[in-house]
């Protein structure tokens, strides 16, 4: 089981040093993640991309290593805080895995659609990421001014079964925000602005400077310009001042707006 406090699970780290305790977290790495391969079909048949996400230490490693630097900059952020603040996350791929999903359509031969999407959303069936659990513990640990914002590009009218998986996996808090995309419009900026002004689906909640965004799309953290080319996003992102520092991207080799050359 994921330790739910990264203060806790840093104060500990020393006990793990030297080659006997080194080999107990990997093999905590590997029940955590290897626990999510459910399917009854030959694994080596699936794509290296879904086999890598199901099967692989490193992605487990980097994903817990990402939310941990999203932990580091957060908890060095807040205290100059004046007043509320956010830390706003994606959902798929970033806080709940859906590579289960991804293993369905391969055993029915499928590829992706709105219908089948829809349905395996309403099972509430997803997984958590590693390491988001602990971060989510961290950040509302922090105290009444910390909050917790999830935007996501599921169909708004999927909340419901959204927050539904989010609470099964004890992800959810008491305050947090879920907001789905209601329109083609309703853009993840325009969610972010939300947060920001306390306007729209956050009226009444007041204004929250977000100080750190985690997601796996480029779309998580801003808007790439219509009809960008890889090469000048490439260049945008790497040249960017917040990615480690506000932002914090993780890996999805299974889907993205790459596939589409952005």
């Amino acid at each position: 089981m994921e330790i739910n406090n990264f203060d806790r699970q840093s104060a500990a780290a020393g006990i793990v040093y030297g080659r006997k305790k080194a080999a107990l977290f990997v093999s905590a790495l590997l029940m955590i993640h290897f626990g999510l391969i459910t399917s009854g079909i030959a694994q080596e048949n699936l794509s290296k991309e879904i086999r890598w996400v199901r099967q692989s230490v490193e992605y487990a490693a980097v994903c817990k290593q990402t939310y941990f630097a999203a932990w580091r900059a957060v908890k060095s952020m807040a205290p100059a805080q004046q007043g509320d603040w956010a830390v706003v996350l994606d959902i798929d791929e970033t806080v709940l895995d859906n590579s289960q999903y991804q293993v369905e359509l391969f055993e029915r031969g499928e590829s992706f659609s709105y219908a089948t999407w829809n349905r395996w959303v309403e099972r509430k069936e997803s997984a958590a990421v590693p390491g988001v659990k602990a971060f989510l513990d961290s950040v509302r640990a922090i105290g009444p001014h910390a909050h917790v914002a999830f935007i996501t590009n599921r169909d708004a009218k999927l909340d419901p079964a959204t927050e539904g998986n989010l609470k099964a996996l004890g992800l959810w808090g008491d305050g947090d925000v879920l907001m789905g995309r209601r329109e083609r419009a309703d853009t993840k900026e325009v969610r972010r602005q939300e947060v920001i002004t306390g306007t729209g689906r956050c009226e009444g909640l007041g204004t929250r400077t977000i100080i750190a965004l985690i997601g796996d799309q480029v779309g998580d953290f801003f808007e790439p310009a219509d009809g960008v080319s890889y090469e000048e996003l490439k260049t945008q992102v790497l040249e960017h001042p917040d990615f480690g520092v506000r932002f914090f991207a993780l890996p999805n080799p299974m889907y993205g707006d790459w596939e589409r050359g952005y």
